[in-house]
């Protein structure tokens, strides 16, 4: 559940929404303009709320291909990089970027002009969203085109009236759609017997619109839609509704001929060619002889012509051209537009006799046609004539060398997008210079500059790892035998001073590159470990470094300043479960080193003495349980607010911040390991997972955020951190997983890289975002009523209200005859039995954290006896579970110390009281007994009449069904979902059941 100031930002137009979709309600009497112009305004705003802008993408998405979007003379291309559509023009190096996709592109398309760019998604709750390239303004959005299924292809038609989107469930589905109707469901369906996965590629013919073909791996599949008759009285009428007729195209294939590959529809023709795996060309049409400008034919008529031997193998491209070898063509796309230079023969200096349409046009300084001649001889075709072969300039795409734009005349490539076929694990930015690192899993490091967006160096380190032997004496051959270990670049970091580079591998392998070339300055790689490094830190003096690998192993180096090397100091295994954060904090041991703690997900936190560390051996200084049940997932040096009075307040303490599992902030004291204060997080989908600070310089002085990332989601949110949902912002920053995120403070960027993924993002922050929404959110307890169920007049509220003031009754005597005075303060020490009675059940443990909070509240020095009312309303939402008690965890709680009877877990009565009474915060058998008879309904009468020890009025085996329906008091618990979250009948029916019964 998201907060309610991100709530409000999302309830604004989608950005994605068309003029079809936002043409609903109030704005179906808006011309195209307006309703163009109000979303344009609607997507500014959007653009000024939005925590962070992106700026930039490396890196593409080569599974689904480019685009060429070449026209009169421009350098375009179209292609997906993670959730974006890009719109990069690689001579003026300027990117367009289209947002408005949640999960991976996972295909895109265009029609014949490159007018409209279709991209669409394949995650959960899809979209098929049409663009218009020469606005970059979405034109329409199709939501959930095959319902609950994936989209696993879509094309649009050349002249862009249709689109073609298919998906896989039961059967192969495909929807045909007249996109610029504006309906939310298809024009026409077919389901077809295709098995999952089984289409190799479709497209509409180029001819005719109104045709499409599928092909799968043995055949081919041609299809148009036709128009639904109906009979009426005897007459047969046409009605507006469409149906798909396809049929499937006998072929005659063998083992010479081997499994379909690609196809191509033959421009003014009525021929087909498919490609093979054997290197054969397959030729369909609808007569045996060749015709130009065919016009439309029945599709049922198109049959297998005959089939042509190009190749011994399957057809490829391999070609090298001006010192590029490509190494596999995997996709061509040609300019939009023909060549505008009319190309001259060498030999006669007459006009090529060649296959490309040229349009040539008229020099606007010398008046006559653009000619360019030729002095390399063009290669002819196979053909028995043997025409000059000249095609248009296009686009390549290959397997391991990126995207590059080839000249065909003059044979010249520029590669416009220099990337590698690889997932990005590691990112770091240095501090000074413009330069930012990023390691792959395939062994390579490269540095950008991320000011000029261009390529600075590459380095592959398998090429230090590679085994090279060369042939034996009596060999025949004579081959040389290289051997190339599977390496992954696993973790980057550079020091605070820039003067170091660290690079860990997925092998625990350590090497330093040096910070500005990358070269590897590291003669003899350290291999201290023999797992994956997962993380690096420096100290503040970056002559300590400290890493933890996947074996939950840390260890430490110094840095000899004389020898200009890095020495290992030592290691330790301190945690029994994955590390999640190590940092080393700015105060010094006793000894002068610097303080140095690791968290892991077994709740502990390890200080290490690095001063008292030799020969291989790291020393622990102490070992803490950081918490009772959350998980600490993220750490940081939390530093004193400024602007306090030091006669009244601490300035001194040692702090940190931790994010754990629960959705929550909790201050910590490390030097006593003493939670010092509870905040409430962010509320997205998953809980705070990295954090960084950062700070602005102010009119009012500097003003300090913190910059966040869940699963997928990043965010900043404005110092200092209550728990207020209206000081933070957060947007998608990958639709699977963020794996590692960088700042630059002076620069105000954020670079990021996720999960199975080989783009980087460059994002620009926008402060002024949570500026604006915590002025929306206005002031003292405002900002909170959106936490509170049914808000400032619900019910919970009001309980809120009157049990605060049910309490100073209590104080003042429930039988006094003195005069009632009402306060706005209540004891401190009253807190958890109020907390109880509102339905947050605190432990023992999180009762001594809530009263430490509420008497020092961080910082003070002397503690408070008593509380306001508003004080008191953010302890409760900041203390309280984020999404209320899980129904689940309830379950897998019973699940420990129950036993299985007929299918159903269970527990004895006797089992039960003495599980209470001496195990965990256990408390004594009469006060069980006082609490149950309570939440069992026992009426004060029936309690008195009853023994301290008599357990009667409870069966003497106990069910979660019963536990749950009876005693913790859930009104319905079959309607309750597994992963039930949120203040509903469940968190409701508690809260009323602990202020009844006395």
């Amino acid at each position: 559940m998201e907060s309610k100031a991100i709530g409000k930002v999302m309830s604004l137009p989608n950005i994605r929404d068309s003029p079809a979709e936002l043409g609903r309600g109030r704005l179906y009497s808006m011309s195209l303009s307006q309703i163009k112009k109000y979303s344009e305004s609607s997507v500014e705003f959007q653009h000024k709320l939005s925590p962070f802008n992106l700026r930039w993408i490396h890196g593409y998405n080569p599974k689904v291909g480019v685009i060429n979007l070449n026209n009169n003379g421009s350098t375009s291309m179209f292609y997906a990089a993670s959730n974006c559509g890009v719109i990069y023009n690689w001579t003026v190096n300027q990117m367009r970027i289209l947002q408005g996709h949640r999960h991976m592109i996972s295909c895109i398309s265009s029609d014949r002009q490159g007018k409209w760019l279709v991209t669409a998604d394949s995650g959960p709750e899809n979209v098929i969203i049409i663009w218009d390239s020469v606005d970059y303004f979405p034109q329409r959005t199709i939501f959930s085109p095959h319902g609950k299924t994936k989209i696993s292809k879509v094309v649009m038609s050349a002249d862009a009236k249709y689109l073609l989107s298919l998906g896989y469930s039961e059967k192969t589905t495909l929807n045909w759609w007249d996109w610029s109707s504006g309906l939310d469901d298809p024009d026409a369906t077919l389901d077809i017997d295709i098995p999952r996965d089984g289409v190799i590629d479709m497209a509409f013919n180029s001819n005719d619109s109104e045709q499409f073909l599928l092909l799968t791996k043995h055949n081919i599949w041609i299809g148009v839609p036709r128009k639904v008759f109906v009979m009426e009285r005897g007459v047969l009428k046409e009605t507006d509704k469409y149906e798909l007729k396809i049929k499937k195209i006998e072929t005659k294939t063998g083992l010479d001929t081997g499994k379909l590959t690609c196809f191509t529809f033959v421009e003014d023709t009525s021929q087909i060619l498919v490609a093979t795996t054997r290197g054969t060309v397959l030729v369909y049409g609808y007569k045996i002889e060749y015709i130009e400008h065919a016009g439309k034919e029945d599709y049922e008529n198109l049959k297998f012509i005959k089939m042509l031997k190009v190749e011994k193998r399957t057809i490829n491209v391999i070609k090298s051209i001006d010192g590029f070898t490509v190494d596999s063509v995997k996709g061509l796309s040609f300019n939009v537009s023909p060549r505008s230079y009319q190309v001259f023969d060498p030999k006669c200096n007459t006009p090529c006799p060649c296959w490309e349409k040229v349009v040539a046009e008229i020099d606007s300084n010398t008046g006559l046609l653009k000619q360019k001649l030729i002095k390399k001889k063009l290669p002819s075709d196979a053909t028995v004539s043997g025409k000059t072969f000249l095609v248009r300039d296009f686009i390549v795409c290959t397997n391991n060398q990126g995207v590059g734009f080839v000249d065909f005349a003059t044979e010249k490539l520029v590669t416009v997008l220099n990337s590698k076929r690889s997932y990005a694990l590691a990112l770091s930015v240095h501090p000074e210079k413009p330069y930012v690192c990023i390691g792959y899993d395939n062994g390579i490091v490269e540095m950008y500059n991320f000011v000029q967006h261009k390529l600075f160096v590459r380095l592959d380190l398998r090429d230090l790892y590679k085994i090279v032997i060369p042939p034996k004496d009596d060999s025949i051959k004579c081959n040389y035998e290289v051997t190339v270990p599977p390496i992954s670049v696993s973790c980057l970091k550079y020091s605070h001073s820039g003067m170091h580079l660290a690079c860990g591998l997925n092998t625990g392998q350590l090497l330093f590159l040096h910070p500005t070339t990358i070269d590897v300055i590291t003669e003899i790689p350290y291999t201290d470990t023999g797992h994956a490094i997962k993380q690096i830190t420096y100290s503040c003096d970056s002559l300590t470094l400290a890493l933890f690998d996947a074996g939950r192993t840390v260890c430490v180096y110094k840095y000899d300043c004389q020898d200009l090397s890095w020495k290992f100091i030592g290691k330790h295994r301190a945690h029994y479960k994955d590390i999640t954060s190590i940092l080393f904090l700015s105060e010094k041991n006793a000894n002068g080193e610097y303080k140095l703690i690791s968290l892991g997900i077994d709740r502990i936190m390890v200080e290490y003495d690095i001063g008292e560390s030799a020969d291989g051996y790291l020393e622990i200084l102490s070992l803490d349980r950081l918490d009772q049940t959350a998980v600490p997932l993220a750490g940081i040096q939390w530093p004193s607010p400024e602007g306090l009075d030091p006669d009244v307040h601490r300035l001194d303490l040692p702090l940190i911040l931790v994010a754990n599992d629960e959705f929550k902030y909790k201050i910590v004291n490390y030097a006593t390991t003493m939670t010092l204060s509870t905040i409430l997080g962010p509320r997205y989908e998953h809980p705070v997972r990295r954090m960084l600070l950062t700070a602005r310089e102010e009119d009012n002085g500097k003003q300090q955020y913190l910059i966040f990332a869940t699963k997928n989601v990043v965010g900043i949110q404005k110092m200092p951190i209550d728990g207020n949902p209206w000081k933070h912002a957060g947007l998608l920053g990958h639709p699977l997983e963020v794996t590692e995120m960088c700042f630059r403070e002076d620069c105000g960027i954020l670079f990021t890289i996720g999960d199975k993924d080989g783009c980087m993002s460059q994002w620009a922050i926008n402060y002024r975002s949570v500026d604006t929404t915590t002025k929306q959110g206005g002031g003292d307890l405002d900002p909170y009523y959106c936490l509170i169920e049914n808000g400032r007049p619900g019910w919970l509220f009001q309980e809120i209200r009157d049990l605060f003031y049910y309490i100073q009754i209590l104080c003042q005597g429930t039988f006094s005859p003195a005069m009632r005075r009402v306060k706005d303060f209540i004891p401190i020490d009253s807190l958890p039995d109020l907390m109880r009675a509102l339905g947050f059940f605190l432990s023992e443990y999180e009762t001594e954290n809530l009263i430490a909070e509420a008497k020092y509240k961080v910082y003070q020095i002397n503690p408070s006896t008593e509380i306001d009312f508003e004080e008191f309303v953010k302890l409760y939402i900041n203390h309280r579970p984020a999404f209320g008690y899980r129904y689940k965890k309830i379950r897998d709680a019973f699940a420990h110390f129950a036993y299985l009877d007929n299918e159903q877990l269970a527990i004895n009565r006797n089992g039960l009281i003495e599980l209470l009474a001496d195990y965990g915060e256990r408390f004594p058998r009469e006060l069980t007994w006082y609490l149950i008879s309570i939440l069992c309904g026992e009426s004060f009468e029936d309690r008195a009449k009853m023994a301290e020890n008599d357990f009667s009025f409870m069966p003497e085996e106990l069910t979660l069904d019963y536990l749950a329906t009876y005693v913790i008091g859930v009104d319905d618990l079959e309607n309750i979902p597994e992963g039930s979250s949120g203040l509903g009948s469940f968190d409701t029916q508690s809260a009323q059941t602990s202020t009844t019964g006395d």
